[in-house]
């Protein structure tokens, strides 16, 4: 039984599909097989099971599962306890568009770099929907990322941090802030400004929109948060911002939640990196640092959820 193992059949017992397994863990299917046979002898049980076409646990299966996420904890954090001596000498690069690493993981980013004054943290900021690519490409080693879904993402390690919800602003002045109740059919020709069109809150926003017979005026994309703020005071246009960086957005920039009497729509805040073995010291440390602010922000704020 080895390591590699442990995180085939932990990929696998989480998809229960033996193609997303491993299209996750890049391996070739008969790689992946092996793993599983391999485990099954050493044991001397089958861990899974076929109920007509659906691939199911068996009950050693089950309590194997256990089992495995505690062997796979202990061992990185092994790896961490040993490596804690390098990080202070270590470097890393991170990846995220400028609404996530600039204002919604502000406070995260911080604490992280006072932890670890003299190592050294590269910054590469992106349009959202590029972070996976970079990572899998090794430009980055750590990736935060937004999706709607909080799918798995083939060939990466995903780790699902909370989900929250996302904000309509605009500036303070806009007279539909003077509204007792704003419905999606006030934003009829309203403009509307973001830095990217690839970003999956836009995407959702104008797919929703559409579905409720609701055209947005000019709609315009900029590259980056200072032109979008500017533009939104000028044409009292409307923007996007995910919850948690909206108390930092607001304060800097100078705008105002719209209070939609509608529901919301929704992201994931997601770390993803390529594979826990081959991450550098550093990136462990904050990959651990992460998921320790991410329960911190889940028990301070009842806004965000844990999903399900």
């Amino acid at each position: 039984m080895d390591m590699k193992q442990l995180t085939t059949f932990m990929t696998l017992a989480k998809t229960l599909n033996y193609q997303k397994a491993a299209d996750q863990l890049q391996y070739a299917p008969s790689t992946l097989f092996k793993h599983i046979q391999l485990l099954e002898q050493e044991l001397g049980v089958e861990l899974f099971f076929k109920q007509g076409r659906q691939l199911c646990l068996t009950a050693e299966g089950q309590t194997f599962e256990t089992h495995a996420a505690n062997i796979l904890t202990s061992y990185r954090n092994a790896i961490q306890s040993i490596a804690a001596c390098n990080v202070q000498e270590s470097s890393m690069t991170i990846g995220g568009c400028e609404i996530n690493t600039g204002n919604s993981l502000v406070r995260l980013l911080n604490r992280f770099s006072q932890a670890y004054p003299n190592a050294r943290m590269s910054m590469l900021t992106s349009p959202n929907a590029s972070v996976p690519q970079l990572v899998r490409n090794d430009l980055i080693d750590l990736g935060f990322y937004y999706c709607i879904d909080g799918r798995s993402l083939p060939g990466l390690e995903t780790v699902r941090l909370y989900q929250e919800p996302v904000y309509l602003l605009t500036g303070r002045d806009n007279p539909l802030l003077w509204k007792e109740e704003i419905t999606y059919a006030d934003l009829q020709g309203m403009p509307f400004v973001y830095p990217h069109d690839t970003c999956c809150f836009v995407s959702e926003l104008l797919a929703l929109l559409e579905r409720k017979g609701v055209a947005l005026g000019k709609v315009t994309y900029l590259g980056n948060v200072l032109l979008v703020s500017e533009q939104v005071h000028a044409a009292n246009a409307l923007t996007l911002m995910p919850h948690s960086a909206v108390k930092h957005f607001c304060s800097i920039y100078d705008m105002a939640v719209v209070e939609l009497g509608e529901p919301k729509i929704w992201a994931w805040e997601m770390l993803v990196y390529k594979n826990y073995e081959s991450l550098r010291p550093l990136a462990r440390a904050l990959l651990r640092q992460t998921t320790e602010y991410a329960q911190e922000m889940l028990r301070e704020d009842p806004v965000l959820s844990a999903g399900t």
